[in-house]
């Protein structure tokens, strides 16, 4: 649900502490987001398994456990570990934005976006808008992450491919890599994330947030990040 300008800087700045190989752990972070001709959907990569988030019924929350299940004996491949940085993101995220911006009726409904102005945009005709409103910021944010932040993408395509196995079912073809790291190098990712009018001299407009809660949410996304890595063992601090 970040974007990929957020997660190439979250793992960025993770791995200056891990210290793992670049490639393979920056391609992790950006595993879950698969391209159409997968075979698993990006639901089912981010292991959206229909649980229901408990603060907001009509949101799913990803199976973290679940994850584990699949993928706690590889924790020694940077590979399953930026992946796993990557739904632990999307979850925290997940989570602020549901208990923070969207507004339930008494029946648990979601029925309007608070934004950041004040105003609220009723969506209790139209659930699925909300989808938009928050990707657009997210996008915004990871716009100007790239504009002005040196990140990582990753480019060792070999390497990528010799450790692809290890993912359940090999759901990442050859073609899929292949293709990936191409648009990251080759000027796709960069045209994507290519300023807008709106975004002209960094004066971001968002509707959800503002520069400074986005800012600081990363932040927490990342000391939350680095904790779940402690728990499991990744990362001991020294």
């Amino acid at each position: 649900m970040p974007s990929w300008g957020i997660h190439l800087k979250l793992a960025k700045q993770i791995n200056n502490k891990l210290k793992l190989n670049i490639d393979l752990f920056t391609f992790g972070n950006l595993i879950p987001d698969v391209d159409d001709d997968s075979i698993y959907t990006r639901k089912y990569a981010h292991y959206y398994t229909g649980i229901r988030f408990n603060k907001c019924p009509n949101e799913l929350e990803i199976d973290l456990k679940q994850f584990l299940n699949d993928y706690k004996d590889k924790f020694d491949n940077p590979m399953i570990v930026g992946y796993y940085c990557h739904i632990l993101t999307d979850e925290f995220y997940n989570e602020y934005i549901y208990t923070n911006k969207w507004i339930q009726d008494e029946n648990k409904n979601i029925i309007g976006i608070k934004c950041n102005d004040g105003n609220i945009i009723d969506i209790s005709k139209n659930f699925r808008e909300s989808l938009k409103y928050k990707h657009e910021d997210l996008e915004k944010y990871g716009r100007y992450i790239y504009n002005s932040e040196n990140l990582y993408v990753p480019k060792d395509t070999d390497i990528i491919l010799k450790n692809s196995d290890i993912l359940i079912d090999k759901f990442y073809s050859k073609k899929n890599i292949e293709h990936r790291i191409n648009y990251l190098n080759n000027g796709g990712f960069k045209e994507f994330n290519k300023l807008s009018d709106d975004d002209n001299d960094n004066k971001y407009k968002y509707l959800l947030f503002n520069q400074k809660e986005l800012d600081n949410l990363f932040d927490k996304c990342y000391l939350y990040v680095i904790q779940k890595l402690k728990e499991e063992g990744i990362f001991n601090e020294e």
